[in-house]
Formats: structure tokens, C-alpha cells, sequence
């Protein structure tokens, strides 16, 4: 019956063919992502040269990705033959930080040229949230994934809102830039 609380939350069936999509087909691909990502980091290391835009969607979206794989397969983590989950989902979580501090440092780069952007915004909120998920994920003994749609929800609530909204942000670089641009330009003299 519906009300059986107990009964539902000793329920510990998962569906096989979710796990073998989980197991054998995003884990790869997140792999191959990250490992993609890495080469390219490696890439932007020794050339010195920032690409335009790229590098902070792709890497945003391996996480994600990546975080959705850990997501899928929480509930069978602990049963016996799948032990290898958490030393993966920590390993991937760790790995994910370089990544990040690369996407901070292309945003970083892209905003000091343009200004902030409402994508540049959200963008930097995903990266942020996702660094503090990923760190909880590392050290926590006994995380708890109802974090993650927590958290995820209070962020988008924050940056929705408000004069540190993503709105009002961005329209504020925008207009600073804008004004800084005119009076280079002699367009604007006092005001």
C-alpha cells in the first residue's frame, strides 16, 4: 500500500538494465570526457592560448554528466560487488576539481575582457555549486545525495533574486562597461 513507508524504504530493487546503461555506457563516456578535457588542458597549458568561450561549457557539462552517472548508481553502491563505485565516484569527483579551476580561470578571463554576462553568471554559480558538491562528495564519510537537489534548488533561488542576482549583475557590468567604453571614447563627459 502506499502508506507502508518501511516496506518502500527496505525496497532495494534497482533495474538492472539502468545500471548496465549506467556502468557500461556514461562512465566510459565521462571517462573519455574528462580525459579529452585533460588533454586539452594540457593543450592550453602549453600554448598559453584561451579558447573563445569553449572550454567552460564543456567542462561544465562532463561534470554534470559525471555527477548524474554518481547519481545513477548511489542506491547499489554498497552492496558487495559494487564497492568500485565509491572509489570511482571519488577518484571522478577529484578529478573534476582541475577542471574547474580551469573553467574559473577561462570565465575569469573572458569577464575581465567583457564583462559579466548573465551566462557567464550562471555559468560561474554551476561551477561553484558543483566545486562545493564535488568537495563534499570527497570528504564527507557518509554523504547524503539529497544534497544535491538541495543545494541545487537554493542556489537557483539565490541567483535568481535580488541585487546579487544574475539579472542585476550582469546588467550592472554591462552598464559599467559601457560607460567606461564612452568616456575612452569622449563620448561621455561627466556623466
Amino acid at each position: 500500500t502506499p502508506g507502508d513507508y518501511a516496506e518502500l524504504e527496505g525496497d532495494k530493487s534497482y533495474p538492472k538494465g539502468l545500471k548496465l546503461f549506467t556502468q557500461y555506457v556514461l562512465i566510459p563516456l565521462a571517462t573519455v570526457y574528462f580525459l579529452i578535457l585533460y588533454a586539452y588542458m594540457a593543450k592550453i597549458l602549453f600554448t598559453q592560448q584561451w579558447p573563445q568561450g569553449w572550454v567552460s561549457w564543456l567542462t561544465s557539462s562532463a561534470s554534470v554528466l559525471g555527477l548524474v552517472t554518481f547519481l545513477l548508481l548511489y542506491p547499489v553502491k554498497d552492496l558487495e560487488e559494487n564497492r568500485w563505485i565509491n572509489l570511482y565516484s571519488r577518484g571522478f569527483c577529484a578529478a573534476a576539481i582541475p577542471l574547474l579551476l580551469m573553467l574559473f580561470t577561462a570565465v575569469f578571463k573572458r569577464t575581465a575582457q567583457y564583462g559579466l554576462t548573465e551566462h557567464r553568471y550562471f555559468l560561474v554559480a554551476l561551477a561553484v555549486w558543483l566545486l562545493g558538491i564535488f568537495l563534499y562528495f570527497i570528504f564527507s564519510r557518509k554523504p547524503n545525495i539529497k544534497l544535491v537537489p538541495v543545494s541545487l534548488a537554493l542556489v537557483a533561488v539565490l541567483i535568481s533574486f535580488g541585487p546579487w542576482g544574475a539579472y542585476s549583475v550582469s546588467l550592472s557590468s554591462q552598464l559599467g562597461r559601457l560607460e567606461r567604453t564612452l568616456q575612452k571614447s569622449g563620448l561621455l563627459v561627466n556623466g
